[in-house]
């Protein structure tokens, strides 16, 4: 045992036993070559690196409750934001649809006076800047087709008003066509919208119940039937002997 105890002792000083020029001036003796190293100074050093390893996970910890806060923000604005705009573009979709059943008539006759064919509801409008929502948290493409509806609506009006310009009482038969037309391919590609920002959001898609009366199905019929009728239009035009010697 005593010579266990003295082999220890020894190696454990051997250890201890390092180059002069290792630690700092205040913990060397006055031997050039070599020294007993004096370990006070590590009481000192030891609450320094547990201080600065406190600051560093108060750091962390902090960073990572604005990261989780940030998220939290993040999400809640995109359910609003979903929530408004899909609320605004379904009353859109709505319009759309009133103004594709509208073939200037009421109730089986001319809505105008001697017989004129003319419009009986007002054509829907969406304004997403007067929305107070943070666009930026859409996908940039779906953003992008949301923020430039009032631009194809505008484009689509004018599409419209030209074709009214040049055309014949009393049914004004290609400015019904146009406008009805326009609308039902309007109202289809902002319901596809529609259903994008539910999607991205998380939100449930509708769904109708049965014996619904279905407006997607709706605009789509009548559009494919407008397109029809168009076709065989321009079939018979091509086929009558004076516009063909025209």
């Amino acid at each position: 045992m005593a010579g266990s105890r003295w082999c220890l002792t020894k190696r454990f000083s051997s250890l201890l036993t390092v180059p002069f020029e290792t630690f700092p001036k205040s913990s060397r003796t006055t031997d050039p070559k070599t020294m007993v190293v004096d370990l006070s100074f590590l009481s000192n050093l030891i609450p320094a690196a547990a201080g600065l390893g406190g600051v560093w996970l108060g750091a962390t910890l902090t960073s990572k409750r604005e990261e989780s806060r940030e998220a939290t923000r993040s999400q809640k604005e995109a359910s609003y934001l979903a929530i408004l705009v899909v609320t605004h573009l379904d009353r859109f979709v709505n319009g759309c649809a009133r103004v594709v059943a509208d073939d200037g008539t009421s109730y089986g006759q001319p809505s105008g006076k001697d017989g004129i064919y003319e419009t009986t509801v007002e054509p829907p409008d969406f304004d997403p800047l007067s929305l107070d929502v943070e666009w930026k948290s859409l996908p940039s493409k779906l953003m992008y087709e949301i923020l430039s509806l009032p631009y194809a609506i505008e484009m689509l009006n004018h599409r419209i008003a030209a074709a009214g310009e040049y055309d014949s009482p009393p049914d004004y038969a290609d400015f019904f066509w146009e406008r009805r037309h326009g609308y039902a391919y309007m109202g289809l590609k902002v319901s596809e919208l529609v259903c994008q920002v539910r999607q991205h959001a998380g939100l449930p898609n509708f769904t109708y119940n049965e014996g619904d009366w279905n407006r997607e199905g709706y605009m789509r019929e009548q559009k494919d039937r407008l397109e029809k009728l168009r076709d065989e239009h321009h079939r018979s035009m091509s086929l009558d002997p004076l516009n063909a010697q025209g």
